[in-house]
């Protein structure tokens, strides 16, 4: 699989767009500065630079099945997490470029110590996860909880790690237990194309599609518990992600 991809098209992309990551950075922060809080900022300056990249890498983006979920949602008014099978990468940032309700990410604490990367997840103010420590854990789930009582959308990969064989892995409990907690609707959603754009332990991006497939909202309400939720979800992602 690897020995075949590109090489000199994603070398000439990441050359420019690391740089431009820079200067993306710098923009967003003097956007919360000036203008508007560290959340807006983010998000009047960091779609824009992925959706350029995603050009330049020559992936083809497409979202099906948004359009039949409930103008709440679509429009905001209605919190919501969404669930996806974690392909790449490439998910987060994507993700973020392509859904139009700005759900903010439950990402690895690690992350958050990446030079530019980090800076721009604590702009975004997203919900750090610190795997290693339990009660640190437990906290980030508690924020994650009263976020979106607030009204806050969040978007989160329970596989916990990105699959390298394409299977949907097992679903970690921590998000459904938020879900059943703040009685609020999952979205799933299947991502198809992300591990042929960019596979594990590799950096050469490949041209292609990119699409996510949005499911029907998933009420708590209709579960006998947290764990059943968890595995309605992992059923709805599953069949999500078989091509038509």
């Amino acid at each position: 699989m690897t020995s075949t991809r590109p090489f000199l098209r994603p070398l000439l992309v990441w050359i420019f767009g690391c740089p431009a990551l820079a200067v993306a950075v710098c923009l967003a922060y003097l956007t919360a500065l000036f203008r508007w809080s560290g959340p807006k900022g983010f998000w009047a300056i960091a779609p824009g630079y992925i959706r350029m990249m995603a050009w330049l890498f020559g992936i083809r983006r497409s979202l099906e099945g948004w359009e039949d979920l409930p103008v709440e949602i679509r429009e905001g008014r209605q919190a919501a997490i969404f669930i996806g099978n974690h392909t790449s990468l490439l998910d987060p940032p994507l993700i973020i470029a392509t859904l139009p309700s700005n759900p903010v990410f439950m990402a690895k604490r690690e992350l958050a110590y990446i030079p530019f990367l980090g800076w721009v997840i604590w702009l975004a103010d997203f919900i750090f996860i610190n795997r290693s420590h339990r009660g640190d854990a437990m906290k980030s789930l508690k924020l994650a909880t009263q976020r979106i009582h607030g009204g806050q959308s969040i978007a989160a990969f329970p596989e916990g790690t990105r699959s390298r064989t394409g299977d949907l892995l097992p679903f970690k409990k921590g998000v459904f237990n938020i879900a059943w907690e703040a009685q609020i609707p999952l979205i799933p959603v299947a991502i198809l194309g992300g591990r042929h754009i960019l596979p594990a332990d590799d950096w050469r991006v490949s041209s292609g599609p990119y699409h996510l497939r949005i499911g029907r909202p998933v009420d708590p309400k209709d579960h006998q518990d947290a764990e059943a939720l968890r595995s309605a979800l992992h059923s709805q992602v599953q069949t999500l992600s078989k091509n038509p």
